[in-house]
């Protein structure tokens, strides 16, 4: 039995290869014609070079948590503490659809390339040949650029420049947490210019960064804001209150007994200095504790890795380009002889 199918699969691969023998000539023609497209593949294939950043978000810890925002929500209650805004609205997962936003992408696109007025929105669109495809467009058909110098863009610039923003979003951007289990997050760049890409992660990320520990931190900054005010009010009120008592006391020294308006000034004035100094050192609590509740909801964003020239690219070398092209004419040709065409004794 096992002699039998041996001979029979012996007898076939004579069969296949007396076959291929045949259509030597076509499969040398294919193989080369494979090879040339592999070569013209590397060839007009555009290089493009990608920018990686990694970072860290150290976030808050939720309300009512462990450590200083536990104690401090034992201490005052989850509704002081919510006012003075410990909360934890913004989470870090949501620095990977903040940096992907639009406004950030536009405010991005709007910094200088090299120095000058060039943004990188026009090197964006020099780098894809943009500029060219609008000039000769129907809809289109003026110079478009997008310089700094500019106070306010057309509406048609603004039309364009969202198409931009629209194509990083769709094929150029990129930004993932590497481990689920990590704080660890990741954005790509890749762009046709070197310098270009790194320029746009680097910048990308420091405005998604300063965006964030904002909306983090916007609301307990004002209310650190305000407390401070009514503590600076509230001390000047008290120094004046404590020189007014001292007048009145002086005054009492040289008081005729049949007056008593003075000593009774004098009284309310004691009264009133030590009602303002217990009122200041009670808001003057409330900002020590506004103040440790910004430290503990502030995020912290650490850069672990940032783009470094040369940045990797697809770059193909030619001769790799030539292999591929060569391997996969003759894997093309031999697949379709031998599956699709049925040889017969060795022959077609």
């Amino acid at each position: 039995m096992q002699g039998s199918i041996y001979t029979f699969i012996l007898a076939t691969l004579k069969t296949y290869v007396a076959y291929l023998r045949t259509k030597l000539l076509l499969i040398v023609g294919v193989t080369v014609v494979g090879a040339l497209l592999g070569l013209l593949y590397v060839s007009f294939k555009p290089i493009k070079y990608t920018a990686r950043s990694s970072f860290v978000v150290e976030d808050s810890k939720s309300l009512g948590g462990s450590g200083l925002m536990g104690a401090i929500s034992g201490q005052l209650g989850p509704e002081l503490l919510g006012a003075l805004g410990g909360s934890n609205l913004l989470s870090g997962e949501n620095i990977i659809e903040l940096a992907k936003s639009r406004s950030l992408l536009r405010k991005t696109f709007l910094t200088s390339y090299d120095g000058s007025n060039v943004s990188l929105a026009d090197r964006y669109a020099t780098s894809l040949k943009l500029k060219e495809d609008w000039l000769d467009s129907r809809k289109v058909g003026v110079n478009i650029d997008f310089s700094l110098s500019k106070k306010k863009y057309s509406r048609l610039e603004d039309s364009l420049l969202n198409t931009l923003i629209d194509r990083v979003i769709k094929k150029d951007i990129e930004v993932f947490k590497p481990d689920r289990r990590l704080s660890l997050f990741e954005i790509n760049i890749t762009m046709r210019d070197e310098q270009l890409a790194s320029l746009f992660c680097t910048r990308l990320l420091s405005k998604t960064s300063d965006l964030y520990i904002n909306a983090k931190t916007k609301r307990i900054k004002g209310n650190i804001s305000r407390l401070q005010h009514l503590a600076d009010s509230l001390q000047r009120y008290a120094n004046q209150r404590v020189r007014t008592t001292a007048q009145s006391n002086f005054k009492m020294l040289d008081l005729n007994p049949q007056y008593y308006d003075q000593e009774v000034e004098s009284t309310i004035n004691t009264r009133e200095e030590s009602l303002s100094g217990m009122i200041y050192a009670e808001v003057l609590k409330n900002l020590e504790i506004s103040k440790a509740s910004l430290l503990q909801e502030t995020p912290t964003i650490q850069l672990v890795d940032s783009p470094e020239t040369p940045l990797p690219s697809n770059l193909i070398e030619w001769y790799e380009g030539l292999i591929y092209g060569l391997l996969g004419g003759l894997f093309a040709i031999i697949f379709i002889l031998v599956f699709l065409f049925e040889p017969k004794n060795g022959t077609e």
